[in-house]
């Protein structure tokens, strides 16, 4: 009667693929789950599966990092200061271009984490966007 393996054997050196999986990991800053570690295994030429890539970053105590959700830092309107009026109300529409602008600001997340600002102007008569204010960075770790 023939032995399984597994009883009585030594658990070999830890395998080649095992060490580029740290490498990869520890490159990408902790960023990789198993999926993306797994095609840059399969480009290094390593055909590993990735129950097999969980279980050796388990084993070596490793864990991918998750981002934090982008939480956009804006205006507090519930400051109870009086706003400033909107002087279009009572205007009749404007018929000749470049006569009345206005304007709008909002954020951009980047895929970095950053976010810039962006401000337009638009022509009310032609609703053609007639300017926009440079991008200006702010950091998500500010604050």
């Amino acid at each position: 009667m023939a032995k399984r393996g597994g009883g009585g054997r030594k658990s070999p050196a830890e395998p080649a693929w095992e060490t580029a999986l740290v490498d990869v990991f520890d490159d990408h800053q902790r960023r990789y789950g198993t999926r993306r570690l797994r095609v840059e295994l399969r480009e290094l030429g390593y055909q590993v599966g990735r129950q097999a890539i969980r279980t050796a970053l388990r084993r070596q105590a490793r864990k991918a990092l998750q981002p934090k959700a982008f939480v956009p830092r804006t205006t507090d309107s519930t400051h109870g200061k009086r706003c400033a009026p909107n002087l279009l109300l009572d205007q009749p529409k404007p018929t000749q271009a470049n006569r009345v602008w206005v304007s709008d600001i909002t954020y951009l997340p980047l895929a970095n984490g950053n976010w810039v600002y962006c401000c337009a102007f638009q022509d009310v008569c032609t609703k053609q966007v007639v300017g926009t204010v440079p991008p200006r960075r702010h950091f998500a770790s500010a604050g």
